[in-house]
């Protein structure tokens, strides 16, 4: 990703000396679906990409519609992953998960959706709301043998965990039907215990049993990893807690790496979403990050959060004290465009890009320019 001086320079928590150190590496290269962009998100995405100084190179559009792709982007060179095709307007229901899942639901193995909402009318330092909800794909889920409960392959529970691990979450709930638990447990103890350690707590739980902490508001897991039945009631229960009654940013992930950005959303199947401020900042900075350009990740998280903290809101996002003004998902965008956040206040981090901000808070600026 190209990035000038001056995005380093744009960070609070470096020096107020000019910076000494630029690493340019490789463009951010995102892949194009196989229709035509709204104008809307592609004004937004073109808008925010240029606020980051940042120049995006997109791949051939994949072949075929992007619901049931079979083919995705070719890679920028041989031996390179390819890029992730990013359309974020596009709205899966959590609902198209079950029962097998529905025809022409993307290949993956499995999925990851992203809840960050920060506590509104309280001090700083109280955390809001941060999970992800990960589920397997319906296709890599199995039966043991005939008539019992298909359960994901035992390489796909491993890479979910480790997305936790890695995003530095401590608590994980898995939860599933009662007739799962028992195979599940012993998949688990199966895998020994390289999957808990560096104190990753789980917690395997029925529906019913799940119930209550999720509808109270105060579940004590930061990662939860649902089972693709269930999933649509964990949904729901988590949106309405939160408040956050619009599209998530949704992750496909297979062989380990990214393959596709969407949203997730409620109703039934899939949609094609109207402009969605909050859905596409946080989309693009999950999709930066995997990239490997954290510094502009976390500026664009930053950004958003100071944004809301100065009392800009949208709807579907939460209206109550202290947010005065609701505007427009365009006039969102421009307001963060042209940095007319007031808040100067320590935001809430974001786990989803935990070491990208350890590493700029933690680091000095260095006095050399690298390029790959």
């Amino acid at each position: 990703m190209d990035q000038s001086s001056q995005i380093t320079d744009s960070f609070p928590n470096a020096s107020h000396r000019a910076p000494q150190l630029t690493l340019v590496t490789s463009r951010f290269r995102l892949a194009q679906p196989g229709h035509a962009v709204p104008e809307d998100w592609q004004a937004g995405i073109d808008g925010l990409l240029t606020w980051l100084g940042i120049d995006a190179e997109y791949a051939p559009a994949a072949r075929g519609r992007l619901p049931r792709m079979a083919e995705w982007a070719l890679a920028g060179g041989q031996g390179s992953r390819p890029a992730p095709v990013f359309a974020p307007w596009i709205g899966w229901s959590p609902a198209a998960f079950q029962h097998g899942g529905l025809p022409g639901l993307p290949e993956a193995q499995f999925v990851a959706s992203y809840l960050i909402e920060h506590a509104r009318g309280c001090a700083p330092g109280q955390s809001g709301i941060d999970v992800v909800l990960m589920s397997p794909h319906p296709a890599t889920c199995i039966a043991e043998e005939a008539g019992s409960a298909p359960l994901p392959r035992a390489a796909v529970m491993k890479a979910m965990l480790r997305t936790a691990r890695a995003e530095g979450r401590e608590r994980v709930a898995i939860i599933l039907h009662a007739r799962q638990r028992n195979a599940l447990a012993r998949q688990l103890l199966a895998a020994g215990k390289g999957l808990t350690r560096e104190g990753l707590e789980l917690d395997i739980l029925t529906i019913e049993d799940a119930l209550a902490p999720l509808m109270s508001g105060r579940a004590p897991w930061d990662a939860i990893i649902a089972m693709p039945d269930v999933r649509s009631i964990i949904f729901t229960l988590l949106a309405e807690a939160s408040g956050v009654r619009k599209a998530w940013p949704m992750l496909w992930f297979a062989q380990d790496h990214l393959r596709l950005v969407t949203s997730e959303t409620p109703g039934e199947a899939m949609t094609r979403s109207p402009l969605d401020a909050p859905a596409l900042i946080h989309a693009l900075a999950l999709t930066l990050h995997e990239a490997g350009a954290g510094r502009a990740a976390w500026r664009l998280h930053d950004a958003w959060s100071r944004l809301r903290d100065s009392g800009v809101t949208t709807t579907g996002r939460g209206g109550d004290a202290p947010y005065a003004k609701e505007v427009r998902d365009s006039e969102f965008l421009a307001l963060l465009g042209q940095d007319s956040a007031a808040s100067r206040r320590p935001q809430q981090g974001w786990r989803a890009l935990k070491f990208a901000q350890n590493a700029i808070v933690g680091s000095q600026v260095p006095g050399l320019r690298v390029v790959s």
